[in-house]
């Protein structure tokens, strides 16, 4: 996040802010946003939770070419967001291709509502936004402050993650990413290099996922690992060396060393913290996106919330051996299966798949778990022995780092889907997968931004 200010759009509710806007009408169609909002060490987040849509009755016939609503509804609009404990962001639409800019109508309007909805929900940000074909402008009240801010991004969440103001480049450079993406072209460089992506586990995937995303140039990686490198971890990624188990090395500083190996120009920040530790928290709530590499479903589940949270998409990816009898620590490997599914913010997350659940979670926390790979841990150390897998870490982190780059850059359409390895066939599946709109998490976690104590 390269701005102080950023508002974000979940996926859900971008599509009918953006049909409405800019549907025909009597009057200038006008949309209200209830936002929250995270304070990270970038600045902050103003994150739209809800839309409401104003009926036909409540728009007053106005001097001006914006539109005007009445006191009466002006008053039903703040209890709303009173009761809900959110602020308010009123956005519209100016047509044409040109970037757009605050109408001096439109400023005069701001710099009456915003404070008054300051006075009254003093806690939470206001704002008011003029949305563009390819920009977005306008002015943000946040608390504590008097000041309007106009400099902010807006990033939405569609097809791709779309972060507004546009890059800018000639018009050659923005065609030639609009057809090829995937062409080292000024404008695909510049998005990567003004990206940071979080890294939460750098063992066999996490380490691989890092060492791709630092050939793709990314601006940042945060490597976020409190354990050090082990012999067993040499059979499960090539990320590592003798030299690195012999040290003792944490995980984090190995992969610094690896990411500057291989581009110098990328920054590593390294975390040293297990999530849901305050010093992980506070590190990933910066990122522009999280790739879980974790090995437990309570880890998951903390990830998720975080993630959605603050509007970040998740990518996770998992690896599990499964032997015919979990009870034999020699038994012979049944299946080798791997996942990878991206939840992007207003789509569908673990909990809408039922891919985490309180049961799960519970089961997991009571010792229970039929995993191969951690039934026979305690075996495995007494031997000191590994297990060969760094070439499914190495799948699995190639269609991570893939589903990276589409939101980035999107040379192709985010498909709702689970990908799902077999790596005793070396196939990969696709499985669908549709939001629950009954989802607990996603109606309680979206867009929540940080507590807001009273």
């Amino acid at each position: 996040m390269s701005a102080s200010v950023q508002l974000r759009i979940p996926r859900h509710l971008w599509g009918p802010l953006w049909d409405e806007v800019r549907r025909a009408a009597t009057h200038e169609p006008v949309v209200f946003g209830l936002v929250s909002q995270g304070q990270t060490s970038a600045g902050t987040l103003v994150l739209v939770r809800d839309l409401i849509f104003p009926p036909p009755t409540a728009f007053v016939r106005a001097t001006g070419h914006g539109a005007k609503w009445s006191g009466a509804y002006n008053i039903a609009l703040l209890n709303e967001a009173l009761e809900q404990g959110l602020g308010i962001v009123i956005f519209h639409y100016h047509p044409g291709t040109a970037r757009v800019r605050i109408s001096q109508d439109d400023e005069q309007s701001a710099r009456q509502l915003l404070p008054a909805f300051h006075m009254v929900a003093p806690g939470r940000p206001h704002g008011t936004v003029v949305l563009g074909e390819t920009s977005a402008a306008g002015l943000i009240l946040l608390p504590g402050t008097c000041t309007l801010i106009d400099n902010f991004q807006l990033r939405f969440f569609s097809e791709t993650m779309t972060t507004l103001p546009r890059q800018d480049a000639s018009a050659a450079d923005l065609v030639l990413h609009c057809r090829q993406p995937l062409v080292d072209g000024v404008v695909s460089r510049s998005l990567l290099r003004n990206t940071s992506v979080a890294v939460v586990g750098l063992s066999g995937g996490g380490s691989q996922v890092a060492a791709q995303l630092a050939g793709l140039g990314v601006g940042e990686i945060i490597g976020v690992d409190a354990q050090r490198v082990t012999r067993d971890n040499l059979v499960a990624t090539d990320e590592f060396g003798w030299s690195d188990v012999l040290l003792g090395r944490r995980k984090t500083a190995a992969v610094r060393s690896k990411v500057r190996w291989i581009n110098r120009h990328v920054r590593f920040t390294a975390v040293d913290a297990l999530v849901p530790q305050k010093a992980a928290i506070e590190a990933l709530k910066r990122a522009d996106l999280i790739v879980g590499c974790v090995n437990n479903l309570n880890a998951r589940a903390d990830l998720q919330e975080i993630a959605w949270r603050y509007c970040i998409p998740y990518v996770d990816i998992g690896l599990g051996l499964y032997p015919l009898d979990p009870d034999d620590e020699l038994s012979e490997v049944a299946a080798i299966s791997g996942n990878v599914f991206t939840a992007v913010p207003g789509g569908a997350c673990l909990w809408c798949t039922g891919f985490l659940s309180d049961e799960k979670l519970q089961v997991e926390a009571g010792g229970a778990n039929r995993s191969y790979l951690r039934t026979s841990l305690a075996a495995r150390k007494r031997r000191d022995l590994g297990v060969y897998v760094a070439s499914f870490n190495g799948v699995l982190a190639g269609l991570a780092v893939s589903d990276v780059l589409q939101l980035i850059l999107g040379y192709a359409r985010a498909l709702p889907i689970r990908k799902q390895y077999d790596g005793l066939s070396g196939t990969v599946l696709e499985v669908g997968v549709e939001k629950n709109p009954n989802c607990p998490k996603c109606s309680s976690v979206l867009a929540a931004g940080d507590p807001l104590w009273q």
